[in-house]
């Protein structure tokens, strides 16, 4: 998508988010700069909701001018984001080590920098070029922060005011962590501290909500999560087998940021439906179908049974969903290689049933499907800048 896109904007997050991007041979892994960079030409920002940790920063694009990505003049940075410095770092271990249970938290500084901001306590871009500010600045913040200040300064936007005047052109603004991870809609506590749904995509471009042309959700043909926090279709030894490890290691389903192995699960419908409507979410990418290639059976989960009870509405309540048990729906597997299907017609009829399920149950259409790990093996049903 950001091939077409004139700006792609990284609207919240910090480095604790990880992407990667394959473009042939070449495998990309951005934690903070936006995945569109690896187009040439591109203007890359790093919006108001994020927290940018300088030191990741400079290090993401030194590795992008040794990969013959020139970056200069493309990447910026929005003068009201905030800044994440290495003592938060070690207060967010130490922080999430004292909790009674553990978050399982990146480490990367990131809820202690959004913690702060909210306390009206934080360092924004913008901050670190104020005399005044900068001389009440601790001694060991100044010391990290000198060797990057110049270098900010000729990165740091009024991203608003950028935004304005590229008013009418292609506009992608760039998510990280998942829906269900959002500080309000997810399963909190168990969440990222920042705004991970579509609404926080204003807020990151310094715009209103009316100026979003389109949502698009993206997900995988199961569910992954990683740390702690419930999973209520999370794969069982009990129920199924060793199910969870195939799918990992076919889908390769480790952390970008920190290695970890992610729990896997079948199809979260419930979950799902609840981000369709809590996003406004217009069209979905349905990635990773080719994982099931090899399965002679496929599940999904459709609803809850909780306490005896079924429950099709995802609750607020983590004990709730801490009892929740999938009710799951099976569905026939097509048992042949996807990779070379080039539209939905081709794609096996189970594979077509499949799709059709979880539109109907989402009241979503898949706009694109992913068959395969290649860029190149996407099946495009609708073009995603098509306004709906």
């Amino acid at each position: 998508m950001a091939d077409r896109a004139d700006i792609i904007l990284r609207y919240s997050g910090g480095a604790n988010a990880g992407h990667t991007v394959v473009i042939e041979d070449e495998t990309f892994k951005f934690h903070l700069i936006p995945s569109g960079i690896v187009h040439p030409s591109k203007k890359a920002i790093l919006g108001i909701g994020m927290v940018i940790d300088p030191k990741t920063l400079f290090e993401e694009l030194e590795l992008l001018a040794k990969k013959g990505i020139a970056w200069e003049g493309r990447v910026f940075l929005a003068d009201r984001a905030h800044l994440v410095l290495p003592r938060y770092k070690d207060l967010d271990r130490r922080m999430d080590r004292q909790r009674l249970k553990p978050l399982g938290t990146t480490g990367r500084g990131i809820g202690v920098t959004y913690a702060l901001k909210a306390n009206r306590q934080g360092i924004r871009v913008a901050d670190i070029f104020d005399n005044l500010i900068w001389q009440d600045l601790q001694h060991e913040d100044k010391k990290f922060l000198e060797p990057f200040r110049e270098k900010i300064r000729k990165m740091t936007i009024d991203v608003s005011l950028l935004l304005k005047k590229n008013r009418g052109k292609n506009i992608l603004f760039e998510g990280a962590q998942g829906s269900l991870l959002d500080l309000d809609f997810g399963t909190y506590p168990f969440v990222s501290s920042g705004v991970s749904s579509a609404a926080g995509a204003a807020i990151g471009g310094g715009i209103g909500p009316t100026e979003i042309d389109k949502v698009i959700g993206v997900f995988k043909a199961y569910s992954t999560r990683v740390g702690s926090g419930p999973f209520p279709s999370e794969f069982t030894p009990e129920r199924d087998s060793n199910l969870e490890e195939t799918i990992r290691e076919i889908g390769r389903e480790y952390g970008v940021t920190t290695g970890r192995p992610r729990r896997c699960g079948y199809l979260d419908l419930v979950g799902l439906k609840y981000s369709c409507r809590t996003n406004s979410i217009d069209a979905l990418i349905l990635t990773h179908l080719d994982v099931y290639d090899g399965m002679e059976k496929i599940k999904v989960c459709t609803a809850y049974e909780i306490d005896g009870e079924r429950i099709e509405e995802f609750p607020a309540s983590i004990e709730t969903l801490n009892k929740a048990q999938p009710v799951l729906e099976s569905f026939k597997g097509w048992m042949k290689s996807i990779k070379e299907c080039k539209s939905f017609g081709e794609l096996p009829s189970e594979a077509r049933d499949y799709i059709r399920f979880i539109e109907e149950f989402t009241e979503t259409p898949a706009d694109v499907i992913s068959v395969g790990y290649n860029r190149k093996e996407t099946i495009v049903r609708k073009d995603p800048w098509t306004l709906s």
